[in-house]
């Protein structure tokens, strides 16, 4: 069985695409995280795992796999888009006090999404989504 690493690859090699030594690193470091990325976070794990690979390059990697459809990005609403890989795309919400996020599976919008579909003819794309508000946490300090 080959490892997800590998999975990502053939997909690009079969959509025409090269694997690059940069895009080898992207895509082990986003494999290996349930973090949410942002840009600056890749830049700085690639750079300290391989010297001399510029940030630029790294935006590159992700705007082709995000071309691919491999890599998804999320903007918050408050602070840098974040990035993971879309075959393991969720929807997110985001405390805009405190910016934690926490991951919710693609389903829990579903309903959400057939409402808006109904009432507006428009295909929500619950991975790309990030519903913004107060975190548990920052919810009950709000409270006292």
């Amino acid at each position: 069985m080959a490892s997800r690493d590998e999975e990502i690859f053939e997909i690009i090699r079969e959509r025409g695409g090269r694997v690059t030594a940069p895009t080898r690193l992207v895509v082990s470091v986003l494999v290996e995280t349930d973090a949410h990325l942002t840009a600056d976070d890749l830049i700085a794990t690639v750079t300290r795992r391989k010297r001399g690979i510029a940030p630029s390059t790294v935006y590159r990697v992700l705007q082709r796999l995000g071309d691919l459809g491999i890599v998804e990005h999320v903007h918050p609403g408050d602070g840098p888009a974040f990035y993971h890989l879309r075959a393991f795309g969720h929807a997110h919400l985001v405390c805009h006090r405190c910016n934690a996020v926490i991951d919710i599976a693609d389903g829990a919008l579903t309903g959400l999404a057939k409402r808006v579909d109904e009432a507006h003819g428009f295909a929500l794309d619950t991975h790309h989504a990030a519903l913004l508000g107060l975190c548990a946490k920052c919810r009950a300090d709000a409270e006292v």
